[in-house]
């Protein structure tokens, strides 16, 4: 085959565990048959028995392995379905699959996308062609009458996203004004009313903050310990005040762009060095990034954690993933969306074990971790070199690394629970049940081990020392002091995870 198919590719192919599943099991109890793979090894097919009268056809396209394309005549709107999984499923597990001609519906679907893909790429030519000066059909004049029409529909966005801070600053000092105890039943529905009406402001991100307030100040009446929700105050005031001063900035710079075809740097400094845009509510676009040249070229990453967040003020699951860049040594996130709403429209992620590679990663504007995603990808076994350069991501100077952490957790917008990866020089117990790194200077990391506390704690010192602990820090309120959570331990035979 093109593409190696094992179980684990299966996973991150479909994307969802209640399909892995299902498709497991419809490939253990024989549910197939026809199976069948053409004569180039390019496509898998065959039927699967259903709940119709007529089996289900189903296949898998591998004409380009970095993309292969899933097709099933069920009405499943899950894409790929569990028929697709369990045909997968049914290589994985050795089933006899017969050399057969390419049925002709499946051929006809080929060469359309394969049209439509040649199409995108003469569009792509002659576009290119027009920025060269190879066709007239632009001109300099049509092009500079274009960026102003761009100006002034940005002007106009940022004025509108203006009057929405000015109504949600109205709402913030409202419930200061009353307290947060009058966060009650009542205040609340008020509150989340008025909080709607932002949704046509272009700030998504400042609506979902303040329905978080709401929701917290709400909990913190039960629970008789307001901390949370007044961070959560600061944390919508300080993204209102910076949110209002971009925004100002941004109009400034749009209505420079018209006269001289080029925004100040000012703004867009702004922009690129924090996750401000999208915490306002923007989304980043891939060709943006790649203009800006926020892309990381010939990529390898190792995922190091996994979880799943539920972020009940934007009604949405969120998918986090953890991962070590081996090409420039950082630690990124992924984080994919999926609104309650949308669930059996948008694929579930899942822990990703393979090594990843990509011609192309796409780093947003963010802080310590920025998010990062990527169009086309490929996947193998790390090997021994992966594995040593994943441990070299390690840092080895705790306290500057300290330093970093204390910095970012005491500015209002940024992300108080960074990720770290440590290079450990001495593991050792604390007490009766607390562990602790050091690095080579003595500095000392204590360690929350919440649930892994058993399994860390089978870890020999022989593993641990001389590797890199990959941990996300937190810190306590109350005490001041500064934990780091584990998420995984990289050594040169492999990654030992906590967080899946």
């Amino acid at each position: 085959m093109p593409m190696n198919i094992t179980e684990d590719f299966i996973i991150h192919f479909t994307g969802n565990a209640a399909t892995v599943s299902n498709g497991r099991s419809l490939a253990a109890k024989g549910c197939f048959t026809d199976l069948s793979i053409s004569g180039d090894n390019s496509l898998l097919f065959g039927s699967c028995a259903g709940s119709g009268s007529k089996p289900y056809a189903c296949s898998v396209d591998f004409s380009d392995p970095q993309k292969p394309v899933p097709r099933c005549s069920c009405p499943s709107r899950q894409v790929p379905c569990k028929h697709v999984a369990g045909l997968l499923f049914c290589k994985v597990q050795g089933k006899a699959f017969t050399t057969r001609e390419m049925p002709e519906d499946l051929r006809v679907k080929r060469e359309k996308a394969k049209a439509r893909e040649e199409k995108k790429a003469e569009k792509k030519t002659e576009t290119a062609g027009e920025d060269s000066g190879e066709s007239d059909a632009r001109t300099e004049k049509a092009k500079a009458a274009a960026k102003a029409r761009a100006a002034s529909q940005a002007v106009k966005k940022c004025r509108a996203q203006l009057e929405g801070i000015d109504m949600a600053e109205k709402i913030l000092r409202n419930i200061v004004r009353a307290g947060l105890h009058s966060i009650d039943r009542k205040n609340q529905k008020l509150y989340l009313d008025q909080a709607k009406e932002l949704g046509n402001y272009y700030i998504d991100g400042i609506q979902a903050a303040l329905i978080d307030l709401l929701l917290t100040g709400y909990e913190a009446q039960a629970q008789q310990d307001f901390t949370p929700a007044v961070g959560a105050v600061n944390y919508l005031y300080a993204l209102l005040k910076k949110s209002r001063a971009h925004t100002e900035q941004k109009i400034a710079d749009h209505e420079a762009a018209k006269a001289d075809g080029a925004a100040p740097a000012a703004s867009r400094d702004t922009a690129l060095n924090s996750s401000l845009e999208e915490q306002t509510g923007y989304a980043w676009k891939l060709t943006e990034l790649r203009e800006l040249g926020r892309v990381v070229e010939n990529a390898r990453l190792l995922q190091a954690g996994f979880s799943v967040v539920t972020d009940n003020a934007k009604k949405q699951f969120v998918d986090e993933g953890i991962w070590l860049c081996l090409t420039d040594r950082r630690v990124y996130l992924t984080r994919n969306y999926r609104p309650f709403k949308a669930l059996k429209h948008v694929r579930e992620e899942d822990s990703f074990f393979p090594l990843l590679m990509t011609e192309e990663l796409f780093v947003y504007p963010g802080d310590r971790n920025p998010r990062v995603r990527w169009e086309r990808s490929e996947q193998r076994e790390p090997g021994a070199e992966d594995l040593r350069d994943a441990v070299r991501v390690g840092e080895t100077d705790f306290a500057e690394a300290l330093k970093s952490v204390r910095n970012q957790i005491k500015s209002p917008l940024s992300d108080k629970n960074p990720v770290f990866a440590l290079r450990i020089a001495r593991l050792a117990l604390e007490g009766t049940e607390g562990m602790a790194v050091f690095d080579e200077k003595g500095v000392k990391i204590p360690l929350r081990l919440d649930n892994f506390a058993p399994l860390l704690k089978s870890v020999s010192r022989e593993q641990a020392e001389g590797n890199t602990l990959v941990c996300r820090f937190d810190q306590d309120m109350k005490t001041d002091i500064l934990w780091a959570v584990p998420v995984a331990l990289v050594t040169g035979d492999g990654i030992i995870r906590f967080l899946y």
